[in-house]
């Protein structure tokens, strides 16, 4: 079911005809590359960055090159048909209600004016199109397997990839990993000759040793995406999603699923000739609230918990390599149980209040 139940206005109704494809309505918008500031994606990981740095933002490649086709209506109309395709991280894990990126996507492209449908065999999320192919702890592998049976049945006009942590995580490496997600994206586009295909660098994982192959493989996306020379072929950036922006060391939460669907809609954007305000930019707010898992020692034993706090894009003087310099970083304000001493009849008594301090992330490769 697409997304126009879900009480959103759509401003006009970009559609395709049953057998011919995606359709991209009317001329494409000349869209600017969103701002984003160099804060956000360091700061995000814990780690400071001069004010006045430079800023940058998710870098996408693209081939695609809109079609135009008319509008339809009435009994001809059918809503864009989108497959979100990857692991547990396009389900939606991280979040509280397993929504991903797609629900926010989804209002952002019909804001634009592209009423889309997302196809799949799962159901996960909240609206009435929850429908998806994320499936938690698979690799590319397991997703080829079951893929051509998904592209028969559910025809998609649209397919959305982030695919190949868990390669990574399960030890395949970067190179083996991308050799799988070329062979991936042949395999959709022998399936679905006219479909668009948008194939995502993944969000980064805050265990170091796979934060280091995430770089390797990330890079190697470009690459391999170019020498297909497909003109309905993108690559969009979700490298910058990390740090803070997961809710334990590979899943984000619900920030960082919204920076998700900004990115998909900023590549989509000009390939679908959608236009308008959408929304916020998320790399743009400088105060979020952020939801972390939490490792929390009580009377001994270790809990884990889910810290949902507000945090702060602060100003900061930080001592870097001696010389002391003003940063910006993402904080928070917690309470804490501080110490003192009084004397009370000549005596010193101690006695302990509550304080509330600044503090970063601290250290994120653990939960």
């Amino acid at each position: 079911m697409g997304v126009a139940g879900q009480g959103w206005t759509s401003g006009r109704r970009l559609a395709v005809k049953i057998g011919t494809g995606v359709a991209a309505a009317g001329l494409v918008v000349g869209l600017g590359a969103p701002v984003i500031a160099a804060s956000d994606v360091s700061a995000a990981s814990g780690m400071p960055v001069p004010v006045g740095a430079r800023s940058t933002e998710p870098f996408m490649i693209t081939n695609a090159r809109p079609t135009p086709a008319a509008e339809v209506s009435g009994d001809d109309f059918q809503a864009t048909r989108v497959m979100p395709l990857g692991d547990s991280i396009t389900r939606g894990a991280g979040s509280p209600t397993r929504s991903s990126y797609r629900m926010a996507l989804a209002e952002r492209l019909l804001k634009g004016g592209l009423e889309i449908n997302y196809v799949g065999s799962q159901t996960d999320g909240t609206g009435s199109d929850v429908n998806h192919e994320g499936h938690g702890g698979w690799t590319i592998d397991d997703l080829s397997a079951e893929l051509d049976g998904w592209l028969d049945m559910y025809r998609p006009d649209v397919v959305l990839v982030h695919a190949g942590t868990n390669n990574i995580t399960q030890g395949d490496g970067p190179y083996v990993t991308a050799r799988k997600l070329s062979a991936m994206i042949d395999q959709i586009r022998v399936a679905r000759p006219g479909a668009y295909i948008f194939v995502s660098k993944i969000v980064r994982s805050r265990v170091p040793r796979e934060a280091a192959q995430d770089r390797v493989y990330n890079s190697l996306i470009p690459q391999l995406v170019a020498k297909k020379r497909d003109a309905r072929l993108s690559v969009v950036d979700q490298s910058s999603v990390g740090g803070i922006d997961l809710h334990d060391l590979h899943h984000p939460n619900d920030f960082g699923y919204s920076k998700m669907a900004w990115n998909w809609y900023r590549a989509m954007a000009p390939v679908f000739g959608t236009s308008g305000d959408t929304g916020p930019n998320p790399y743009l707010m400088r105060d979020t609230v952020r939801c972390l898992a939490a490792k929390v020692v009580e009377d001994g034993e270790v809990h884990h918990r889910t810290e949902c706090r507000t945090w702060t894009l602060r100003t900061i003087t930080k001592t870097v390599n001696g010389v002391n310099r003003r940063v910006r970083a993402w904080q928070t304000l917690r309470e804490f149980r501080q110490t003192y001493r009084v004397r009370v009849d000549g005596k010193l008594v101690e006695r302990t209040r509550l304080v509330r301090r600044w503090t970063g992330p601290g250290n994120l490769s653990e939960f």
